[in-house]
This record gives structure tokens, sequence and C-alpha cells, in this order.
């Protein structure tokens, strides 16, 4: 018996230490980015990352062929080496506290025109509060639609809380005086619609057909 109960001592008592190795991984706590839109293929970009628990934090961003980003400063963490790996470009930090800054410019091919990618850091977010704040800006007197996620606008200014950082933001937008941007909402609801219809149309058909053989 004496052994079982050792086992069984030693067992609780890692059990006891699991909440802490838990508590002790690196968490992303909050992130505000606030996000200008130069025109629908340039943006820049002052991204700000309160972390807990990370002496070394490493960020990716997509970078399609023909793009461009440029690190324009970094605050409150030391390390600005860019390592390439496949089509995103790794940026790795070590925060000076939890909290720290990026700043970079990014520049689009027009197959990505209306996007501004992030450079996500490889932590997690607890995802349970929106404790993201994404903050987009666009030219005055533009009008946005359609963006992607979803914006409250005032102006030329939105904003938009979430529970994780994205890649991306999308914010397809037009100048005063020229027509709105198409919604990507009302398109898909119309793909939708139109799938719906084609599907009922073929329905029917192959029920005539089956009818017409009985």
């Amino acid at each position: 018996m004496e052994p079982i109960r050792r086992g069984f001592a030693t067992a609780v008592a890692a059990l006891s230490l699991f909440p802490s190795t838990i508590a002790a991984a690196p968490l992303l706590r909050a992130a505000d980015a606030q996000i200008a839109f130069l025109s629908p293929t340039s943006c820049n970009v002052e991204l700000t990352l309160t972390v807990d628990g990370a002496s070394e934090v490493e960020h990716r961003i997509e970078v399609v062929d023909g793009a461009r980003v440029t690190l324009l400063g970094v605050e409150g963490a030391t390390g600005s080496d860019i390592r390439t790996i496949g089509r995103t470009q790794a940026l790795a930090v070590q925060p000076d506290t939890g909290r720290y800054t990026l700043r970079y410019r990014v520049e689009q091919p027009l197959s990505r025109a209306e996007r501004c990618p992030l450079w996500v850091p490889a932590i997690p977010a607890d995802g349970r509060t929106q404790s993201v704040a994404l903050r987009a800006r666009i030219p005055d007197g533009a009008t946005a639609v359609g963006t992607m996620p979803q914006f409250t606008w005032v102006g030329h200014e939105g904003t938009s809380l979430v529970g994780h950082l994205p890649a991306f933001v999308r914010v397809p937008y037009a100048a005063a005086g020229a027509p709105s941007p198409w919604s990507i909402a009302a398109v898909m609801d119309a793909v939708s619609v139109i799938t719906l219809a084609v599907a009922s149309l073929l329905w029917a058909r192959h029920r005539r057909g089956t009818r017409a053989v009985a």
C-alpha cells in the first residue's frame, strides 16, 4: 500500500502545479492597432501590444509577391532583425516591459488592394474578451463599405473591438464623389441567392425527369 500512497501523492502534487504552468504561459493581454490607409495599396500601422510572461515575442506578417513591408520603429522592446520565412516576414523582439509598439508601412500590389496586413505575435489572446482594438483611418471625405472585420465609423475613422488580432484588415473605400465600393456582405448575399435559385431549378428539372420515367 505504501508505494501506491506515494504514487498518489506524487500525482496530486503534479496536478497542483498544472494551473501555475498554464498561468505562466505567454499571453497577449491587449492590442491596439492604428491603421492609416494612405491609398488603396499602402498603409501605415502603429501596433501597440501588452503581453504577459514573454521574454521574446516573434511576429509574422504576410508578404505576397510585389508587396513591401518597411519597419519604421520599435518602442519598448529591442530587436529589429527581420527574416523571410516562406510568404511571411518574421520579427522577433524582446520587450523591456509588458508593453511595446511596432511602427511600419506596407505597400501592396493591386491584387491586394484595400488590405493592410498586421504583424501578428505568435502568442494567443485569451479570446474571451474584446481586448483587441482596431482603429482604421481613410482619406478625408472617403466612404468605406463592407469592411472586414466590421467597423463602426465616425467620419473617416472607424473602430472595431475583437477577441483576436487578425492577420489583416480589409477596408474598401471610395473617394469623395466616387461611387461606393461593393459591399462584401451584399456580394455574399447575392451569391447565396443565385446558388439557391440554381439549385432549386436543377432539383425541379430532376423531379420532372423522374416523374416522366415513372
